[in-house]
């Protein structure tokens, strides 16, 4: 998408930065971007459909930028210690333009911000064409549920999703570990306590000790980075708690890698008897651009659910490689299914291209094969 085809927000006039904040925020959600990149000597970016586009705006000052950032932090009840950071996470409600997940950094000297669009109401499990097989996974009430796949491509929305059904179905405590707080659960059946990394608990690791005492039914871990905290997600696992962790990965296999990865070499062998025995499910997604949608995108999802077979792949080292297809050949029964799939059956009901499946697939070869046997 060129410049000439970006949303039109015209900012010449003189606003005070508040103003212009909103102004940008409002533009950003009505044509749907997920994220707003605003930087000292450039226009305001959006990230549309996975693509950044600039807004036909004059480039920001020093002083919009550092005004915005300066607002932004008051607006978070952030400390001066704390808003004079490098880096700063934080999320918060903003008035006329909705709620936003807030990252304040610093590049070449000066302030920068990105935000994102956090949706509301939480969209429910069928918007998000998420699998059948997700709510037979949350339902459960011990072991580790892995979400994962790369920035942006909404992990974080799938969880809200998921703690979100729970609350309509269930009736249990769930504690969550976030940086910063994203989405904002209401009780209704379940009782939420939502503490967030750097104000309500020091780090993740602390939290997940805490949280521990704190008479947990689910405990959802943001984001797992460092060893120490997928160890502790899944000791918290094995004490009979539904632990809901979300990592970097491209796909199910590598999620499984990291976590057994994460451990010295020595330790191994213990650690993958450990995660075949505790894990519940790995849950990767993607988002794609729809065919013929500039501003829309689909999501994609590879489910891996254990079982016996896949259990005994988890444990030995040599059998792991064989688990790609066992996840191509598993059936509805266990509800498991690959990427590749997926994208045929996204391909054949022409929602997306077929270059655009092959881009995603495991397998692009496959793809073209399958797709030529079936014409």
């Amino acid at each position: 998408m060129t410049a000439s085809a970006a949303p039109h927000v015209s900012l010449v006039e003189a606003l005070d930065d508040e103003a212009v904040l909103v102004r940008v925020l409002r533009g950003a959600v009505a044509a749907r971007a997920s994220d707003v990149h605003l930087r000292v000597g450039v226009p305001p970016i959006v990230r549309l459909a996975g693509e950044l586009v600039p807004f036909e705006h004059p480039p920001l000052a020093l002083h919009q930028v550092e005004g915005i950032a300066r607002i932004l932090c008051e607006r978070g009840g952030l400390s001066r210690e704390r808003a004079a950071q490098r880096q700063v996470e934080l999320s918060l409600d903003l008035e006329g333009a909705g709620r936003f997940r807030v990252h304040l950094y610093r590049q070449r000297g000066g302030r920068a911000v990105v935000l994102r669009h956090i949706p509301t109401p939480i969209p429910d499990l069928a918007s998000l064409r998420l699998p059948p097989a997700i709510k037979p996974i949350v339902a459960e009430r011990s072991g580790l549920v892995v979400i994962t796949g790369a920035t942006g491509n909404g992990k974080s929305t799938t969880i809200a999703s998921m703690l979100q059904h729970l609350n309509q179905t269930t009736r249990r405590h769930v504690v969550t570990l976030e940086e910063p707080i994203e989405f904002l659960l209401e009780d209704e059946n379940c009782t939420f306590s939502q503490r967030e990394v750097g104000v309500d608990v020091a780090s993740i690791s602390e939290g997940i000790t805490s949280a521990l005492r704190e008479d947990p039914d689910v405990i959802l871990v943001g984001e797992a980075r460092t060893s120490e905290e997928l160890d502790l997600a899944l000791s918290a696992a094995e004490t009979g708690v539904l632990v809901i962790v979300t990592m970097h990965a491209s796909d199910t296999l590598e999620a499984i890698q990291r976590i057994v990865h994460s451990y010295p070499s020595d330790f191994r062998s213990v650690a993958r008897d450990r995660i075949a025995s505790t894990l519940v499910a790995v849950v990767a997604q993607k988002l794609l651009p729809v065919r013929g949608g500039e501003r829309e995108r689909v999501l994609v999802t590879e489910v891996l659910r254990t079982f016996g077979m896949v259990r005994e792949c988890i444990r030995e080292p040599a059998r792991f490689r064989t688990l790609p297809q066992v996840l191509d050949q598993a059936t509805s029964e266990h509800g498991t299914h690959s990427f590749d799939a997926m994208l045929l059956q996204l391909v054949r009901s022409r929602v997306i291209d077929v270059e655009v499946a092959r881009g995603a697939a495991r397998n692009p070869k496959d793809i073209v094969r399958a797709l030529t046997i079936s014409r």
